[in-house]
């Protein structure tokens, strides 16, 4: 009897195994086709500063477990940190000093989670330089400072 009931516990999980193996694959949105974009096509999209220092950002690629996009800025950016997104950054032209790790105190927090704005506390600052790459794990603070003539490509990844 023991045997059988053995036997028994050891086949109800293989259903469940099995559905595993045949999940459906993540998402219904079909990848974005090739994409290219020349120096001048970035400078056409983002070669002239924002007012006021606004940043200037011009989308890639929308898709939902991912984007990129192009961004030129001249002026500080605001504390940040994306519970579900990985940013991978590569500086394209430029000079900026990034803030990251630490603590948020204050800011706003958004229906989607994420935390932006307010002080960034004990973040270790980086100085980035074209050509340069970081990669800023899901739920890091991080903040660009005393960007000059800066051009970055980001790409988000949701985790």
């Amino acid at each position: 009897m023991k045997a059988v009931l053995i036997v028994i516990a050891l086949l109800l999980p293989a259903p469940a195994l099995g559905q595993i193996a045949k999940a459906p694959p993540l998402g219904a949105t079909p990848p974005a086709p090739f994409t290219y974009l020349s120096a001048k096509d970035i400078e056409g999209r983002v070669g002239h500063p924002g007012p006021d220092g606004t940043p200037v950002v011009s989308m890639i690629d929308n898709h939902e477990y991912y984007f990129s996009e192009v961004v030129s800025r001249t002026s500080d950016g605001m504390v940040e940190r994306h519970d579900h997104w990985i940013d991978f950054i590569t500086i394209l032209s430029g000079d900026v000093q990034l803030a990251v790790g630490g603590a948020i105190t204050g800011g706003t927090v958004d229906d989607r989670g994420e935390s932006h704005g307010g002080a960034q506390v004990g973040p270790t600052i980086l100085a980035l330089h074209a050509g340069d790459y970081v990669q800023i794990p899901a739920g890091t603070p991080h903040r660009m400072i005393v960007p000059k003539n800066l051009r970055y490509l980001v790409v988000k990844v949701r985790v």
